[in-house]
């Protein structure tokens, strides 16, 4: 700490420059609380923001994660409209190869029927003559 004296000669008042040396360090202090201070506030800062960006994160997080279930369950639906139509087409492959047996079988009996019936017409022309 600086002190005054006065010099005998002029009574004149002067400043010991003894201990000036300590009131630097208070100022440093000053300084460095100062510093550590905004520091502090800067990283609360930073600290909020990278929250508001976390809870950002588990946002997209979660809306991902629902699209990603949806995407499940409409790839399931697709699977089981495949299996479906897989299905479909067998049976449409049975029914077409039925269809046609049936058919060919109305065919043979529509023959049968009018050889029949031409030969029950041409006994009955023998008859006649």
């Amino acid at each position: 700490m600086a002190s005054t004296e006065t010099d005998p000669e002029s009574e004149t008042q002067f400043v010991r420059t003894t201990g000036l040396e300590e009131q630097r360090p208070t100022d440093e202090r000053t300084r460095l609380r100062a510093r550590v201070a905004n520091l502090e506030s800067e990283l609360a800062r930073k600290e909020a923001v990278l929250a508001e960006r976390n809870e950002e994160i588990a946002r997209l997080r979660h809306r991902l994660d629902r699209r990603e279930q949806a995407l499940a369950e409409r790839e399931a639906d697709l699977k089981a409209a495949r299996e479906d139509l897989e299905n479909a087409e067998e049976w449409a492959e049975f029914l077409d190869r039925e269809l046609r047996a049936q058919r060919d079988r109305v065919g043979s009996l529509e023959a049968r029927v009018e050889s029949l019936e031409s030969r029950s017409f041409w006994d009955r022309l023998r008859d006649l003559f």
